[in-house]
């Protein structure tokens, strides 16, 4: 087996955030990579998250034997679904091993085989954010495996746009399709599809809301589970008072079906400007936690927002939708 890139090479709390797409295929190749890249980190006392699906998690853990239970393990399944929670997750490690880890290193798989094309686009735009998400913080280093043998080759090629650095076949170099001058923030305005099933859809304000939340409710309770009604009702207050305060005083609210899932839509003339809304742990009591909020509770929380356009919040509740 050929020895990957990654044993012999530490990161200094004081460099920069490396993010490296591994783009690897079967267990063994897998294996042979993360091993290595933990083992390092753990020699020389960094802290280490791995963050991936199953199986690949418990093969891991085997791999690594008694190291195993140095190593904080996420599930991303879970913690993950909706991608919008990766990055606070990432966020609350490095702030709780701040004190004491003399580095980091994390191993993160948010695309896996059975992600959603709506989802698989979230995670794209995930990795796009982190290049820029922990500018203002130590330095570490984040591995992202990449599944050759099971992940449509669009998002193998995205993996090489959104990482500056890419292993593949066991090498390491610079991706030739990261813009080398640093990936700037990415707007919101890549277009949502428009569902194709029946669509309610209602006008709001001030005045309206608690109307609002009754006719989501009425809407959900045939669709998802009791939670998740309520759930849906608070998302969508939250999303209609961000309109109010934010975008115009007013918004729309549109409210369909997708397989077994809810998903509810708000639409207003705001424009959002902060690449990372909602993806930050609100402080104080100072109010803008909405998105933060929909992002806690939806199975995915997708956001479009630009300049004459507006803003776009679609949120999806109760279960895998087929977008």
């Amino acid at each position: 087996m050929s020895r990957l890139p990654f044993a012999a090479q530490t990161l200094d709390t004081a460099e920069p955030f490396r993010h490296e797409a591994f783009l690897y295929s079967g267990d063994e190749h897998f294996l042979a990579g993360t091993t290595a890249f933990v083992t390092a980190a753990l020699d020389v006392g960094e802290a280490v998250l791995v963050a991936v699906v199953e199986p690949r998690a418990t093969l891991l853990r085997h791999a690594l034997g008694r190291d195993a239970d140095r190593v904080e393990f996420l599930d991303l399944t879970r913690a993950g679904r909706n991608p919008a929670r990766i990055i606070p997750a990432w966020q609350d490690w490095v702030d709780r091993n701040a004190a004491t880890a003399k580095g980091f290193r994390g191993i993160g798989e948010p695309a896996w085989a059975g992600r959603t094309p709506s989802e698989i686009a979230e995670c794209q735009h995930h990795e796009r954010l982190l290049n820029t998400a922990f500018d203002d913080g130590p330095g570490w280093w984040l591995l992202c495996p990449y599944d050759l043998d099971v992940l449509p080759a669009p998002v193998i090629e995205h993996a090489h746009g959104s990482h500056p650095s890419v292993v593949a076949q066991d090498t390491r170099a610079r991706s030739a399709t990261y813009p080398q001058a640093g990936l700037a923030h990415p707007v919101f305005d890549e277009p949502l599809e428009e569902p194709t099933g029946p669509v309610w859809e209602l006008v709001f304000d001030l005045a309206s809301l608690k109307d609002l939340r009754d006719h989501v409710a009425e809407f959900a309770e045939p669709v998802v589970s009791a939670q998740d009604v309520d759930n849906a009702v608070l998302v969508v207050s939250e999303l209609a008072a961000n309109s109010i305060k934010y975008g115009g005083g007013a918004g729309v609210l549109r409210l369909w079906r997708d397989v077994a899932s809810l998903v509810c839509e708000v639409r207003d003339n705001g424009v959002i400007t902060d690449p990372l809304a909602g993806r930050r742990r609100p402080t104080g009591l100072g109010g803008k936690a909405g998105l933060w909020i929909a992002n806690q509770v939806c199975d995915l929380l997708q956001i479009r927002s630009a300049p004459g356009l507006g803003t776009v919040v679609r949120a999806r509740l109760g279960g895998a939708g087929a977008a």
